[in-house]
């Protein structure tokens, strides 16, 4: 990569990773205020094949208002809304991996073992639109498994870093930064992952 592009791509990190860790949570509280809203009723699967199969059908991403430059993480009563008033629910890579993480507490090893996982990749390489991506990393049976927006990646890891470096999304490429964070929206972690890096040891 060129110095230029280097230093691109070092500015709009270090933005984004303010604004994940910082200001997105707060922004999402007085953003969700002014979205409509309906309890949340937990649905119901009997496995998680099979909510991968309504997933397909039921969620559907579309970006943030004005080209996602406003970006928030929805409530579940929103979720619950859109469901309720039109049999789907629409929002960005970030919400989609929030409404699947309500709904896979079922099938995972713990209820801690959900977590929303922002990469950031190279967009000189793929293109600022799809540089920046949320999935839901969760553990069952004592593998990794990813959701990507409304699909189940079929590969269960061994471990975090298999399941961070080989899914279909990242395909090897290089990660320049990684934020994990609970369902609560709490950083647990962010860096750039390898082998020595400093991840808890749920994140191992």
């Amino acid at each position: 990569m060129k110095r230029r592009q280097r230093a691109v791509v070092w500015g709009w990190r270090q933005g984004l990773a303010v604004w994940m860790v910082w200001l997105k949570r707060p922004f999402s509280r007085v953003a969700n205020l002014t979205k409509p809203a309906v309890p949340w009723q937990p649905l119901q699967f009997a496995s998680l094949d099979e909510y991968a199969d309504w997933l397909k059908e039921h969620v559907e991403w579309v970006a943030d208002p004005l080209g996602g430059v406003i970006d928030s993480f929805p409530s579940l009563g929103n979720a619950a809304y859109q469901l309720f008033s039109k049999g789907k629910f629409q929002d960005d890579c970030d919400g989609l991996a929030y409404f699947s993480a309500a709904n896979v507490e079922p099938f995972c090893d713990r209820p801690e073992d959900r977590y929303l996982v922002t990469v950031l990749l190279n967009p000189f390489d793929i293109g600022w639109a799809d540089a920046a991506h949320v999935m839901l990393f969760f553990k069952q049976a004592g593998k990794w498994r990813v959701i990507s927006n409304q699909v189940l990646y079929a590969p269960a890891w061994d471990t975090f870093l298999d399941a961070l470096r080989d899914n279909a999304y990242v395909a090897g490429r290089p990660i320049y930064l990684a934020v994990v964070q609970n369902v609560e929206f709490k950083t647990l972690w962010r860096g750039k992952p390898g082998p020595e890096d400093s991840r808890p040891a749920a994140l191992q």
